[in-house]
């Protein structure tokens, strides 16, 4: 064989080699894009209406249909001996945690028809997360929104669009004045979480709305300012009315003056314990009390509410409603909690809890509690005045033109 015959031997071959790896780097492009297109449409998947496949967890839901309230509220007082009306802690309130959240709480989106769901499914307290839109926060472009946030920023589903990052908290208050009492004059709790440090122009713009969207359902002006015991409400005077309660006491004097109530675990009168997943595990709201008789006493004195701590779980990306799991509150109803905050977006689940806990409000959203957890106000005690008769009096003796002058 010829020099010239190797060579051509070893071009060929040469050349079949660069075509087998060639083609097999084509093949592997080739799977690569295929793989990064497959990628792109699971992904797209999560977005394509996301809202609407959370929101179909609301066709599992009977409307609870609010019966009227037994002798509209009133009962016999033994103590006073004729008929008083019942305070509002008197009651269980159905309850939704985050209302405005269709599918989980890390990194998604928000929707008004979640908010339109929840109070057509017959919830009677609901959870706004107030937030600010703007360069700064009081700069005269901020903006109120409601939106999930997460340690201090807005926490939305990535690539998401705008109108599902953030609602418009006008447009919220006109959904609860147009839902909220479609069906029933029972009373509704709004619970607006302050997600932003006490700032005069953010929280009179909260106040504005309000005042200009929902003025007729405020309370009357005397139960503002958190001066009243919010339990000792007569449930006569919240029939068709928005009771306001925030987290924190507003810097706004406009908005301090239609604030109902502060919840915190610190309050007096309206107070809300936050459940961690370790308290849940550990005995849930007995963790708080060191025995029941302590914790009964606390909800007939006070307005009691319970809300599950925010689980954060990125998963929810992929896994819509991971992180939005609710628990047994079995206990909290036993004790007399007369708000407990749920996860209403998740429904059913494998261990029943949402189901059980509407059990409790088969005859509607806002349902009175046994008697044995309701405390009968009694009249105070008499103080009788002393009978001035029996006091004992100086009496002054002088003598000797005045030698000596002393009192015994």
């Amino acid at each position: 064989m010829t020099i010239f015959n190797k060579i051509s031997i070893f071009f060929i071959d040469s050349i079949y080699i660069i075509f087998i790896i060639a083609l097999i780097l084509i093949l592997v492009l080739i799977a690569i894009f295929s793989y990064l297109r497959l990628l792109t449409l699971h992904k797209n998947s999560i977005y394509l209406n996301r809202g609407q496949k959370c929101l179909a967890v609301y066709d599992n839901y009977s409307p609870i249909n609010q019966e009227p309230l037994e002798n509209d509220g009133k009962y016999f007082n033994k103590y006073f001996k004729k008929e008083k009306y019942h305070g509002l802690r008197d009651y269980f309130y159905a309850a939704s945690h985050k209302s405005y959240l269709p599918c989980g709480n890390t990194k998604d989106i928000v929707s008004y028809n979640a908010l339109k769901h929840v109070l057509l499914a017959g919830a009677r307290a609901i959870n706004l997360d107030i937030f600010y839109k703007g360069t700064v926060a009081g700069s005269s472009d901020s903006e109120i929104i409601v939106g999930n946030v997460i340690d201090g920023q807005l926490s939305f589903l990535p690539n998401s669009k705008e109108n599902e990052q953030y609602l418009n908290f006008g447009n919220c208050l006109k959904i609860i004045n147009e839902l909220g009492w479609k069906k029933t004059d029972a009373p509704l709790f709004l619970y607006l979480n302050l997600e932003f440090a006490p700032i005069q122009n953010l929280e009179f713009q909260i106040y504005n709305n309000l005042n200009k969207i929902i003025n007729n359902r405020l309370m009357d002006k005397y139960y503002g300012f958190q001066r009243v015991n919010i339990g000792d409400i007569p449930v006569n005077k919240a029939q068709n009315k928005l009771i306001i309660l925030l987290n924190r006491k507003p810097v706004n004097n406009f908005l301090n003056e239609i604030t109902n109530g502060i919840m915190t675990e610190e309050s007096v009168n309206l107070i809300l314990y936050t459940m961690s997943d370790g308290d849940i595990e550990y005995g849930g709201i007995k963790t708080k009390f060191p025995n029941p008789q302590i914790a009964t006493q606390t909800t007939q004195f006070n307005l009691v509410a319970v809300i599950k701590s925010n689980r954060v779980d990125d998963e929810n990306i992929d896994n819509p409603k991971i992180d939005t799991t609710n628990y047994d509150t079995t206990d909290n109803f036993k004790l007399g909690v007369s708000m407990t905050f749920m996860n209403w977006q998740n429904f059913p689940d494998e261990n029943n809890y949402m189901k059980n806990y509407l059990e409790n409000f088969k005859k509607g959203g806002m349902v009175l509690k046994p008697k044995e957890l309701i405390y009968e106000p009694r009249p105070a005690p008499v103080i009788y005045e002393r009978d001035k008769k029996f006091d004992y009096r100086n009496k002054n003796i002088s003598g000797l033109g005045g030698f000596y002058d002393f009192n015994i």
